[in-house]
């Protein structure tokens, strides 16, 4: 039977989004094999994650790898979405933390972080920043982005269940070039706003404004114990997958 997709990219990290609305059996679909095989670039649609929208007003997000997880770039998608179709809430739970679509022209979301950790670390040699908001996420400063460092950094038995790992380069007051290595898509994605949220925790900015992979900015404001995510998106295609 085919499923209704939609697909988006938040500065070029995608997503896809099946609701509940236009695919009746949609829970059926929610397990690691299907997520796998729709989430991969050859023999599927291909995306970062996939959100799967309830029409009781649950959305979950999950990794290609059929992990659950919080999602920021893949909020702002449905912020954008929010605007054409009705069925997309404005307030729900991702992987417990409150997400609030605002009503705005502009893709924005917001969100109340919960700080698990927020601690200075030392993993295999490398310094960096440990800071766990909903997703864990380790920054390094003034080091390339490489795939074979950062792919031991993400599985070292320092992090209990792995770690986004991101390098940073402070190019201006306020301005942050990043380049975020994924778990759950294990590679290099080209932007990850949960980890530009974190960041802002992480090192107390009020306001940073972030340069992924993409180059496409993404705008984190963190006022008040609340995080606010500007960023661009684009609706990429609707369609019907027969996986």
């Amino acid at each position: 039977m085919a499923v209704i997709f939609h697909k988006l990219h938040s500065s070029g990290n995608d997503f896809l989004v099946l609701a509940e609305e236009e695919n009746p059996s949609l829970q059926l679909k929610e397990n690691k094999d299907f997520i796998g095989k729709i989430c991969h670039r050859n023999f599927g649609i291909g995306a970062d994650g996939i959100f799967f929208v309830y029409s009781n007003g649950t959305v979950k997000h999950f990794d290609p790898d059929g992990s659950e997880s919080f999602c920021v770039n893949g909020s702002l998608c449905l912020a954008f979405l929010k605007k054409r179709i009705s069925y997309i809430p404005s307030e729900f739970s991702l992987n417990g933390v409150k997400v609030k679509i605002a009503n705005s022209d502009y893709p924005e979301i917001s969100f109340f972080p919960k700080v698990n950790s927020c601690e200075r670390k030392t993993v295999d040699g490398v310094n960096g920043l440990f800071v766990d908001i909903g997703n864990p996420h380790f920054f390094v400063e003034g080091i390339e982005p490489e795939k074979e460092l950062a792919t031991v950094l993400r599985n070292s038995k320092s992090f209990e269940k792995g770690a986004n790992i991101s390098f940073f380069e402070v190019l201006e007051d306020k301005v942050i070039k990043i380049a975020t290595f994924e778990r759950g898509v294990e590679d290099f994605t080209l932007a990850c706003g949960s980890a530009c949220a974190a960041f802002c925790v992480g090192f107390n900015m009020k306001e940073a404004k972030f340069i992924p992979l993409s180059g496409i900015p993404l705008n984190v404001k963190f006022s008040d114990n609340t995080l606010y995510v500007k960023g661009e998106v684009q609706y990429v295609a609707k369609g019907n997958c027969f996986i």
